[in-house]
């Protein structure tokens, strides 16, 4: 990340891309203790809204089965019933839980917005506060408590909700801008706002510190001034959020269209050459522009001191210093394979059922990612590592020096649709990234995840995590394992769970 952004939703990371110190803790059990009555499953249909997610078409209702023309059995009414019977989250962290169980281990998470089909309508009565437990898909258990998570699809705060939820079929899921020094409010005199859940607010970080960032679903008038809609509900002044441009950069798909060695364009535009008739490269007036792409014959050519890569493009040849070359640095995968280029036929079929055994491979000072399966690379695009470099951990903290990117094999264990970022100081405000999307978190307060804050891919830039481009991060997001359940807004690897490898180097 780059050390600035603002409050939290998700339980944020600290010093940068360290993971939150509460993740599961008392704070995500304390409205289970509630004992609310647990709702009734309701037939209707949440109305739709302009920022609505979209959610499957529900199944037939049970009412439905029984009044048609040839009544199904009591199995299937039942099964019907808990196919179309979904758990709604009514605030910013609703934990799925490995066991019916307030104080077990998480394995994921909803949202505002999110949503989960349920395994069985029937209530696991529950324990330590929590009314009822319903078992989800694909696993996992939801404290049901009427505060947090109804059955009731048409509930009231639930609907309000709605319009606030992230958008998370898009590769950026809320507007983001830079502050130029704010105040959060929890409410605006002449505005009426719903009545909120407990905890829908972060109450930390009300002082937003310049280039901090905010992130807002709406705009609102108040008091003769326009007000932004932030993602936990409070209020900030338009006049002080500078919004962002987004970025339209993206990676390649590899396959028979496209394979590597590719050359991408890092910080300016840079000249195409041509070969004169003595075979010496001459400069055109034709430029790649800063970020094109153009894939590579593997051929090169030496004049004076320099080297030339020919390229796909008409004859044309590149200053290998003006390029990103990706290509993989190593002959084998981590299971020990041949990689394969994109393109070649597999050194041999994979069985149906065999392991997808995915894996990224990152160098960080040349700035560039590949996503493999198995032996075969499937994606490449430029990234950002830490604008300090790259460095192999210690034992001990600091693992690697501050805005360094730690060297080495690790695995990815959770995953969030946004999760905010936080860079704490000793004698200032707090440096807050708010609702990074797409983070993968793979080692100590490291992640993969998506930068909306600059478009400087290829260079140094983060804290010491590894940042993609918002459409490139989504990609990979839903690409990588863990896989991300249908619903979910989060997940957690359990020890049966595939992990996709990460693989850095310098």
């Amino acid at each position: 990340m780059s050390g600035r952004s603002w409050f939290v939703a998700l339980g944020a990371l600290w010093l940068g891309c360290t993971p939150s110190r509460h993740d599961a803790g008392s704070r995500a059990d304390a409205a289970a203790s509630a004992g609310v009555a647990v709702a009734e499953p309701s037939p209707s249909i949440a109305p739709a809204a302009s920022r609505a997610p979209a959610v499957p078409a529900p199944e037939p209702s049970p009412e439905a089965l029984a009044a048609s023309t040839s009544p199904a059995p009591a199995a299937e009414v039942e099964a019907a019933r808990a196919r179309a019977a979904r758990v709604y989250s009514k605030g910013r962290e609703v934990w799925i839980r490995s066991a019916p169980r307030p104080k077990a281990q998480w394995i994921g998470m909803l949202s505002i917005g999110s949503s989960v089909r349920l395994k069985s309508v029937e209530p696991i009565r529950g324990a330590g506060g929590c009314p009822a437990f319903y078992a989800v898909e694909p696993r996992g258990y939801v404290c049901v408590d009427g505060k947090r998570a109804t059955l009731d699809t048409a509930d009231p705060v639930r609907q309000a909700l709605i319009p606030h939820a992230p958008l998370v079929d898009r590769p950026l899921p809320y507007r983001y801008g830079e502050s130029l020094g704010l105040k959060r409010l929890l409410r605006l005199d002449g505005f009426d706002a719903p009545a909120w859940p407990e905890e829908i607010h972060d109450l930390r970080h009300l002082e937003v510190r310049p280039r901090s960032s905010v992130a807002w679903t709406d705009e609102v008038e108040a008091g003769g001034k326009t007000w932004l809609w932030t993602s936990d509900l409070t209020f900030v002044p338009k006049d002080k959020v500078k919004p962002y441009e987004p970025t339209t950069f993206q990676g390649v798909y590899l396959g028979a269209e496209a394979r590597l060695p590719i050359a991408f364009f890092r910080r300016k535009a840079r000249p195409k050459y041509r070969l004169t008739e003595g075979g010496q490269p001459a400069k055109t007036d034709a430029v790649w522009e800063r970020l094109d792409r153009v894939g590579l014959t593997g051929r090169s050519k030496r004049a004076g001191e320099l080297t030339y890569l020919e390229t796909r493009d008409d004859g044309h040849w590149v200053l290998e210093r003006d390029a990103v070359v990706v290509r993989p640095r190593k002959a084998r995968n981590p299971w020990g394979r041949p990689i394969q280029l994109a393109g070649e036929p597999a050194s041999a079929p994979a069985p149906a059922d065999a392991p997808r055994n995915t894996w990224v491979e990152i160098a960080a000072l040349d700035g560039w990612l590949i996503a493999y399966e198995d032996d075969r690379p499937v994606f490449a695009t430029l990234i950002s590592a830490g604008r300090n470099g790259a460095e192999e951990p210690e034992k001990t903290e600091p693992l690697v020096p501050p805005s360094t990117t730690p060297l080495g094999q690790y695995s990815i264990g959770r995953k969030w649709v946004t999760k905010t970022l936080i860079t704490p100081h000793v004698d200032a405000d707090d440096w807050i990234e708010a609702e990074v999307p797409w983070s993968q978190h793979f080692f100590s307060k490291y992640l993969l995840h998506a930068a909306y804050w600059h478009d400087r891919w290829g260079d140094g830039q983060s804290g010491g995590c590894v940042n993609l481009s918002p459409i490139d991060a989504k990609w990979l997001f839903y690409w990588t394992e863990p896989s991300v359940p249908e619903g979910w807004y989060a997940v957690q690897a359990t020890r049966n769970d595939p992990s996709t490898r990460v693989v850095i180097h310098r």
